[in-house]
Parts: C-alpha cells; structure tokens; sequence
C-alpha cells in the first residue's frame, strides 16, 4: 500500500512539473524588451518597442512567446511585427536569469524595406562584434517566417510592392559566419522562390568585399549571382550572372511597368559580367538571346524616377529582324489601295535607348543586308533608327528613321541612300524584273498620320535617282520612233518588243502632299534621248507624265531633223493609259 501511495504521489508530482513546464508563464513586457534589444541591437540596428503580452513555456523547450512583436530602426519606423512571435531560449542564459534568444519564428510578419535609407545594421559599427560577455548574440541565428509579408518601396526609384504569403528561413550562426536564406511566396500572383548566401555580412555591413550567391526562381524569371558584395549601393554587386526571361509580358507585369513596344518577342536570356551601382546594372562579356537571335557585347541598364535607360553595343552574326520588331509594316489593304489600319506602334516615353549594333548578315521580310553597322536610339518619346553603313545590292546602303507620336498621328523622317547597286536585282525584290543595271538613288522623306493613307497623303520631301549604264527589257523607244515615221503608233504591237539600252539616266523628285513633281529628268543612249516631265500622285496611286523621246546617233547626241515621239502616261499604277503622239506632243 505505502508503494502505491509512493508510487502515486511520484506521479501526481511528475504531471504537476509537465503541467508547469508546459504553463505559459507570464512575463514582464519591460524585461522581455531589455533581453531581446541587447540579443538584436548590436547585430541590426533594431529596437523593441513595447509594451507587449509575453509567456514563457519551459517545455518542450524553454521558448518565449510575444504576442504583438514590433522592431523598428533609429528612426522610430516599424521594420519588422508580427501577431505572435515565438523565441527559443538559451539553457545556459536560462540559468543565468537571462532571456538569450536562439532564433526566431514568426507568424504572418510584415516587413518593410525602404531602398533609399541606409541599412540599419551598418548605423553602429562597433555593435558588430558580438556580445561582450561572450554569450553569442544569436537572436538571428535561426528565423523562420510563415504567411509574412514583405513591403518593398523606393521613393526614389518610385517602386512600391508587396510580396505576400512569405514563408522562408534566414539562418546566421554567428556575426563571422555566412548568412543563408530562403524565401517563397507571391508577387502580383506569381510565385517567387529566392536563395541566397552572404559569406560574411559583417564584412559586407564594413563595406568591405564578401562573396555572395543569389538565386530568383519564377514562372516570368529565372536568375542566379555568383559573386561579391561590396556593402554598399555604390560598390554593390558584381559577379557571374545569368538570367532566363521566359515571359517579358509577365515580368513586366511583375515589376508594374508598361509593355515593351519595340520588341514583339517575348524571350530572353542573358549571361555574363555583372556590376551594380546604385540603380544601375553593368553587364560586359554578354550574350543575349532575344526571340531566338543571338547578340554578343556589353550593356548598362540604369532606373532613374519613371524613366528606364539602356545603353550599349550589340553584335550579331547572323540577325533575324522580323522575330524582334515582328513583320514590315502592310502599307496596302486587300483590294490594293493604301491602308486605313491605324499604325500599332508608338516610341515609348518611359524608355531611353542608346544602343550601337552590328550584324555580319541581316534580314527583314526577305530583304538582305551585310556589313551592317547601326544605332537605336529612343529618348522622349522619339525614335531613331540608324543604319550608318551595309553591303545591299552589291552596293553601300545608308539610312536613318526617326518616329515620334504627336497630335496627327505617327511622325516620320526618313532619309538615306543607295550607291552603286545592282538596281535591276533592287527592283526584281520588289516585283519588277525588266531591269538591268547599276546605279544609286538618295531620298530625304517625312510624313504625319495615323495610318498609311494619311501618311502618303502628307508626304514631303526630295528624291534623286541617276541610273548607270542598264537596260529595260519589253519596251524599245528606238524602234517606236522608227515606225512612227510611216503610221500611227499601235503601243501595244510597236512598242512592247525588244529592249531599250540607255548609258545613263538620272531624275529629280519634289515632294508634296503626296505628289511627286518630276524635274530634269532624263535617259540618255545611243538610239534615242527621252526627256520627261510631270507628276506621279502617290497617294492616288496615278501618273500624270509625258515622255518625249528623240532620235539620237550612237553615241547618244540628237539631230536637229531626228524623229521625235511624245509618249503621255496617265491614270492609275495598276492600269495606265499609253498613248503615243508623233513628234514633240
């Protein structure tokens, strides 16, 4: 009977240690604050601030729980709270009568992070060092977070965004120790995964150089670091980099920017040599595969207030230009007249460009250039497109495009030239293949309007064309001017035979309003000489010309007695009326 009692009692005293051990005992706010703010302050620049509720449970581990947790910096700003927060405790402290946090876990924590203030853990420098009385100030050893929040602004950089249902880890064993972390959760409905590691945030706090590695894992982005910290924004970041874009749309969506208007491809990756200062981003020995074509060179991309800047130099062996800027503009409808369809592109206003490209071979909607070396260059809402020299036809091709929106519709200017080409190949590119020879033309063109007829109905300018020795098969004015001497002129049977050989022509266009005014124009060759004058209604599709062609000896010079014929051109492209006049019309 006494064993049993003895027995009993053992027991009844066991459940009564549990029962205390698994009590929550209450604690007093101020005390908590003093032990938490001495384990936190020295390492991160943070304070408690009170008061709050908090217990403490011996079992199954002496654990402190704060319900209503609030830090915040010098400044009196909360950093970091959380509804309940839990703290495992050190025996050895424990025994000493003192609260020595071993980590941290906390419960649906709101943190914010403001990218323009100073860190708040390089405020005191001294504080770095640990805790004096040797007890490791190991408050952040170990955090676990669960369903946080994270609240990431720049007033600068005018960025303000949350990262939501956050659940992660953050493990620092001691101030000399590397620091690792891992973090998920989502951002404007997508899902985030980030990694990384810090070798020595003592170090980096110092502004001293310390290795780190940081890997972002997402649906729209993929990116890893591997590299050095310099501690602060000016040293920043620099190391290995690459990054896989799967989706621009959705990682502009990410970051709240507007859509890219230059660009219809929508993946990219890169690698390379990276180096951040402050908002800005250095890439060197980089390769960029955009929509499937690949680049090679160096680039700086930089965030100022609203505004992005890109700047750099790109070269390409072999470049594919529909992929990117997508197919050349359709400036005809289906029935053959100049498209109403408004144009679909504007310059962006929030994006600055400077970019040099080269390309040993380039294409756009079956047109080839080589040698090609150019700028793109977009700032204030105006584009220009460069071409500062290429191989086209055997010859030098030069040219710039500039765009710009305005309250008419598209700007455009246009202005380049063609030297020494294979005009008849130039020609058979674009449908008509009755030309041979060489030659070079030169054009400066500009335009307003929202779709292609209004542009064409607005155009203005200057245009000059002067032909080498060539050729033009189906057509022989000599031999029209011939049988002109004995009868009428039939166009069709007298003038669609054999071919007329000419040593040099050479025009000269005034544009306005979208006609083209004709002046000194004239080929020259042995057999004839044929002057022409008149318009040519661009936007009506119409001719309004006459041709007057001379009897010449072989070496192209006319006689005062030679034949003449007056050839009147008039009505729209795809159907003119010819009519063939004897003498001077």
């Amino acid at each position: 009977m006494r064993h049993g009692v003895r027995w009993a009692v053992g027991l009844l005293c066991a459940l009564g240690v549990l029962a205390g051990g698994a009590y929550h005992w209450p604690v007093g706010s101020a005390k908590v604050g003093a032990e938490i703010n001495q384990a936190m302050s020295p390492r991160v620049g943070l304070h408690w601030r009170g008061p709050a509720r908090a217990t403490l449970a011996l079992l199954p581990w002496p654990t402190l729980r704060v319900v209503g947790l609030e830090l915040v910096d010098a400044r009196d700003q909360s950093v970091l709270s959380a509804p309940v927060a839990r703290f495992p405790l050190s025996l050895t402290g424990l025994l000493r009568g003192r609260f020595v946090p071993l980590g941290a876990t906390l419960r649906r924590p709101t943190a914010f992070i403001d990218l323009d203030a100073t860190p708040v853990a390089a405020a005191k420098e001294h504080a770095l060092s640990g805790a004096e009385d040797g007890e490791p100030s190991a408050l952040w050893s170990h955090v676990r977070l669960s369903g946080g929040v994270l609240h990431i602004v720049s007033a600068v950089h005018q960025f303000d965004t949350l990262i939501e249902s956050l659940d992660g880890s953050f493990d620092w064993p001691g101030v000399d120790k590397p620091m690792s972390f891992v973090l998920a959760g989502a951002w404007r409905d997508e899902g985030v995964t980030i990694e990384g590691r810090i070798d020595n945030p003592r170090e980096g706090l110092r502004k001293r150089p310390t290795g780190v590695k940081l890997a972002i894992d997402s649906r729209p982005l993929s990116l890893t670091l591997d590299g050095t910290w310099g501690g602060d924004a000016n040293s920043g970041l620099s190391g290995d980099v690459s990054a896989q874009i799967h989706s621009l749309g959705a990682l502009e969506r990410l970051f709240g920017a507007g859509p890219a208007p230059l660009f219809v491809g929508d993946a990219l990756s890169l690698e390379g040599k990276a180096q951040t200062n402050g908002a800005s981003l250095a890439l060197t020995d980089a390769r960029l595969d955009l929509a499937g074509q690949k680049f090679e060179g160096a680039l700086t991309l930089s965030r100022e207030s609203d505004r992005t800047a890109i700047s750099g130099t790109l070269a390409a062996d072999s470049l594919k230009i529909e992929p990117l800027v997508g197919a050349p503009p359709m400036f005809l409808n289906a029935q053959g007249g100049w498209s109403a369809e408004p144009f679909g592109f504007t310059p962006a206003r929030g994006l600055d460009l400077d970019l040099r490209i080269s390309a040993a071979h380039a294409d756009w909607g079956g047109h080839h250039i080589d040698d090609a070396a150019g700028s793109l260059i977009c700032k204030d809402g105006q584009l220009t497109a460069k071409l500062l020299d290429a191989g086209a036809y055997q010859g030098v091709l030069k040219g710039q495009l500039t765009l710009a929106r305005g309250a008419s519709g598209l700007e455009t200017r246009l202005t380049g030239s063609l030297v020494d080409a294979d005009v008849g190949a130039a020609l058979a590119d674009f449908g008509w293949n009755r030309y041979r020879g060489r030659g070079g033309l030169d054009f400066s063109l500009r335009s307003t309007g929202f779709a292609p007829a209004d542009s064409v109905a607005s155009l203005a300018g200057a245009a000059s064309l002067d032909l080498q020795p060539g050729v033009i098969d189906g057509v022989s004015i000599e031999e029209a001017m011939r049988r002109s001497l004995r009868r009428p002129i039939d166009v069709a049977r007298d003038m669609a035979i054999g071919q007329t050989t000419f040593t040099r022509a050479r025009a000269q266009f005034t544009i306005a309003n979208g006609i083209a005014e004709i002046g000194g124009a004239r080929v020259e060759g042995p057999g004839s000489v044929l002057a022409i004058e008149g318009a040519i209604d661009i936007a009506a599709r119409e001719f309004r010309t006459r041709l007057v062609a001379t009897q010449a000896d072989a070496q192209g010079a006319p006689s005062t007695d030679a034949a003449r014929l007056t050839i009147m051109l008039s009505g729209p492209w795809s159907a003119p009326t010819v009519a063939a006049l004897p003498g001077g019309g």
